[in-house]
């Protein structure tokens, strides 16, 4: 039981850094201009309310790495970073009026969320591997 705890907090920090590299990764995109050029309307404000809540998301999502995963550290960050991806696309945003795939964000919003999600779950599955897990 010891052990499954440690697992579950340990999973739940790697997920929280996870959830700032995404945060932040979401933020670089629309600071440097990438979501513009694309023509995605995603250009988030860093400020403590927009990191916080997803920290904290990120933190819950990462419980997703207590799921056995045999292959490469980036591998698993990408793949287990595409479930959270898929429940903001076809859930979240879709919820707060922005439509399937949130297309009324502009026509690859799909491709900026995976991106970003990609950068958290790499980053939590690196965090992982370094501390051996």
């Amino acid at each position: 039981m010891r052990e499954f705890l440690r697992n579950l907090s340990f999973c739940f920090a790697a997920g929280a850094f996870g959830g700032l590299c995404y945060a932040l990764g979401l933020w670089a995109m629309g600071y440097h201009g990438f979501t513009r050029w694309v023509g995605v309307d995603i250009a988030p404000y860093l400020s403590n309310a927009y990191l916080y809540q997803r920290i904290v998301w990120g933190g819950i999502c990462g419980l997703i790495f207590l799921l056995p995963w045999q292959r490469s550290w980036v591998e698993r960050g990408f793949f287990l970073s595409l479930i959270p991806a898929g429940i903001m696309l076809f859930l979240l945003l879709p919820m707060r009026g922005y439509g399937f795939g949130a297309m009324h964000l502009g026509a690859l919003t799909p491709l900026v969320i995976v991106m970003a999600c990609a950068a958290g779950g790499i980053g939590a599955s690196g965090l992982m591997r370094a501390q051996g897990k």
